[in-house]
């Protein structure tokens, strides 16, 4: 996994965290296709461009396919910059797409996929330091892409849900192996079997020993590195962080595993927000 590098070239000429464009769809069995368009990356530092003018100038890719600038394609069959991030490509999985950056402007925009479990990031190839979600795409049993109920979309077109003030799903937890949390308990998210459904975690951590974390995951997955994690600064003081999981599905609702170091550390979660596509326990998407 690269070392993260600092960032270069802050811009501030568009929306925080805006992304247009940059749409996901199947090529072929193998090949994802990412349409022309531009995000902010992540920590709204940079602009990523796809298919137009960067603000150097310098058109990405500078190519002309059919008098058009073309977008990018992703091949699961190779490791890194417009493939899969690590690993072999897996059957009956959710993947995450990520738009990727180098904050120097030394790489092109490329984009990479990477399991939903990695969420908030991918394993970044080397030279690049930037990323943003731009959507999510599954496979069947044969490992090839398809259009499925999870129901494949563009950030931009996500409903985001809020709760004021956020409603807790777990007081004192203390597990010290992955539990899930219950997000549907008093009504902080409806009941679901929606994929992909990013959630806004409102945490209190409170380690017992400097360095504890807490851990989360999406209920379901198997996966042990590279999760969202809460490190504790103090031993015994309560700190509060909030973070977004993807969540999965456990007994047909949507759940969040959650770890702690050691059952003398405690944590505390409530959903403050969530964001998703349309299925019945949405409103219909405009």
């Amino acid at each position: 996994m690269a070392i993260p590098q600092i960032q270069n070239e802050a811009i501030y000429a568009l929306p925080r965290l805006y992304t247009s464009g940059l749409s996901i769809s199947p090529a072929s069995t193998t090949l994802l296709a990412v349409s022309p368009g531009a995000a902010r990356d992540s920590t709204n530092s940079i602009d990523m461009v796809v298919g137009l003018q960067n603000y150097f100038g310098i058109d990405n890719p500078a190519l002309l396919v059919a008098g058009y600038q073309p977008g990018l394609l992703i091949n699961s069959a190779v490791n890194g910059v417009n493939g899969l991030d690590t690993g072999t490509i897996a059957a009956s999985t959710q993947y995450a797409v990520y738009l990727i950056g180098d904050s120097r402007n030394y790489n092109n925009t490329a984009a990479v996929i990477s399991l939903t479990s990695n969420y908030p990031g991918p394993i970044m190839p080397s030279g690049y330091d930037s990323y943003r979600l731009i959507g999510f795409m599954a496979t069947d049993s044969s490992s090839h892409f398809v259009y499925s109920t999870s129901k494949p979309q563009n950030i931009a077109g996500l409903l985001q849900y809020y709760n004021s003030p956020a409603i807790a799903v777990l007081t004192g937890g203390t597990s010290a192996t992955f539990a899930a949390m219950d997000l549907t308990t008093s009504s902080a998210m409806p009941t679901t079997t929606l994929q992909n459904t990013i959630v806004t975690l409102l945490v209190v951590f409170t380690p017992a020993a400097v360095g504890d974390v807490v851990q989360f995951r999406p209920t379901g997955s198997t996966a042990t590195a590279n999760l969202a994690t809460i490190t504790g600064v103090t031993a015994g003081f309560a700190q509060t962080q909030y973070i977004q999981v993807i969540a999965g599905v456990g007994s047909s609702k949507p759940e969040i595993d959650y770890k702690l170091t050691s059952s003398a550390d405690a944590v505390t979660v409530s959903v403050a927000a969530w964001a998703g596509v349309s299925n019945s326990a949405y409103p219909a998407l405009v």
